[in-house]
């Protein structure tokens, strides 16, 4: 009796397995079916030629066998692999994965919509078909190489927000850089990877949104039609040659939330005019990193408190023109504990809100800590001073003369020190909510 419940259960398994690797034609198009989705997958005809004669195709969203409902989440490798006269293809929102060679050599496709939910596109999925224009879903996360290789692309609106592509040899949009003339990046992009733009020889302009927070190697090098780049204030790291051999480079903003910049970031950007570094501190660079870079004629714009600190800093004081500008114009998102009073002086209620701040002067040897109310309300404008703390082995001296700006003067009140600069320092218009 045991080794028929053995047997039983065997067959019973194997089965299962069987069910689970049915594979199914309906409408015309073949599915395999798991336990609860459905892949849909190449031709199955004795002859391969089902599919070869399709100029376009509708993927559904599900499809129901024996009474069961699979959502097709899944386009199997090699599904479409050589159709030549396949020309459009719908997919549905329902797709999470487009496997290798899905539509390898498919040399008239010039149309298919990548749906928000899709999120990973494996090697040369798209390779040597006829796209022009794409645009890529938010959703997605990983890439393998060689996905749009072979296009006749034109433009292309990327949207991941955080996406992991193939970096090697054998990039993205390999073979389709060069006619490339339009790169459009969505809103919520907080990732650019590295190489995503390399080698795009006729993109003129490029512009990162606000929510942009890292940027990677190589990520717009050999762009060699590009004339301006402003990176946005949340990144802290200009990647090893983000810009190299973009020989039309005109222009560069550096934020000051930049306190990296690594090798080769702009080498053989032979026409930079202007970079505008704003960091309160210069960076600490190597001659590689601005290698090539007519420094007689390329102007650096600087905090204008801290013009000294880089006329003294390696590399970049080899600036022939550093110019200062203005840095009180530069904010920045901190919470500010606020106490409302009467006007007999006793506390009304204690707030805490966002505000946008100054940056805070760089002064060596002390630390900023944070900003005071000095007076104001909301309605008629808040007026702040800065408060440091002596960085340890700078003594505690009853007043501090900035010696890169005579103009600073640190006053010691207990613990801690008060800026006065003769400056006015307030909130940036409205409070953030």
């Amino acid at each position: 009796m045991r080794k028929f419940f053995i047997l039983f259960g065997l067959l019973l398994a194997n089965a299962v397995m069987m069910l689970q690797a049915e594979t199914v034609i309906i409408n015309g198009l073949y599915y395999t079916l798991g336990t609860t989705t459905a892949t849909l997958t190449s031709d199955q005809s004795s002859d391969k030629s089902v599919y070869k004669e399709y100029i376009t195709v509708t993927i559904p969203a599900s499809v129901t066998y024996s009474n069961y409902t699979y959502p097709v989440k899944t386009i199997g490798t090699s599904a479409f692999e050589g159709c030549s006269n396949l020309q459009s293809v719908t997919l549905p929102a329902s797709i999470t994965t487009i496997n290798t060679d899905a539509f390898y050599g498919c040399t008239k496709l010039g149309s298919v919509n990548l749906e928000e939910g899709l999120t990973t596109i494996n090697k040369r999925a798209f390779y040597n078909c006829n796209l022009t224009s794409l645009i890529i879903p938010s959703t997605l996360t990983s890439t393998g190489e060689n996905v749009f290789s072979g296009n006749p692309l034109k433009t292309i609106v990327w949207k991941p927000v955080n996406c992991s592509i193939y970096t090697g040899s054998y990039g993205l949009f390999s073979g389709s850089t060069s006619a490339i003339t339009d790169f459009t990046f969505g809103d919520q992009v907080e990732t650019v990877p590295g190489y995503l733009c390399n080698g795009m020889s006729k993109v003129e302009e490029i512009s990162l949104p606000a929510t942009v927070t890292s940027v990677g190697t190589y990520a717009f090098a050999a762009c060699t039609s590009l004339k301006k780049l402003e990176f946005p204030k949340g990144i802290k790291t200009l990647a090893t040659s983000v810009l190299e051999g973009c020989s039309a480079l005109e222009e560069v903003i550096i934020p000051y939330t930049v306190t990296t910049i690594n090798q080769d970031a702009f080498y053989n950007c032979s026409n930079l005019q202007a970079i505008h570094n704003y960091a309160i501190e210069p960076q600490t660079i190597t001659e590689r990193a601005v290698n090539n870079v007519n420094k007689q004629t390329c102007i650096l714009y600087v905090p204008i408190d801290y013009i000294d600190l880089y006329k003294a800093k390696a590399v970049w004081c080899n600036f022939l023109n550093i110019v200062g500008v203005a840095t009180e114009l530069q904010f920045e998102e901190q919470i500010v504990n606020l106490s409302y009073f009467n006007k007999d002086g006793s506390l009304l209620y204690m707030d805490t809100q966002t505000w946008e701040v100054p940056h805070a002067p760089y002064i060596e040897g002390f630390t900023f800590e944070k900003w005071e109310v000095m007076a104001g309300d909301l309605n008629d404008g808040i007026k702040l001073q800065a408060v440091y703390k002596a960085d340890t082995g700078t003594g505690a001296p009853a007043h501090y003369i900035n010696p890169a700006n005579p103009a600073q003067k640190l006053i010691r009140r207990g613990n801690v020190y008060v800026l006065q600069d003769g400056k006015t320092y307030s909130v940036h218009g409205s409070r953030v909510e």
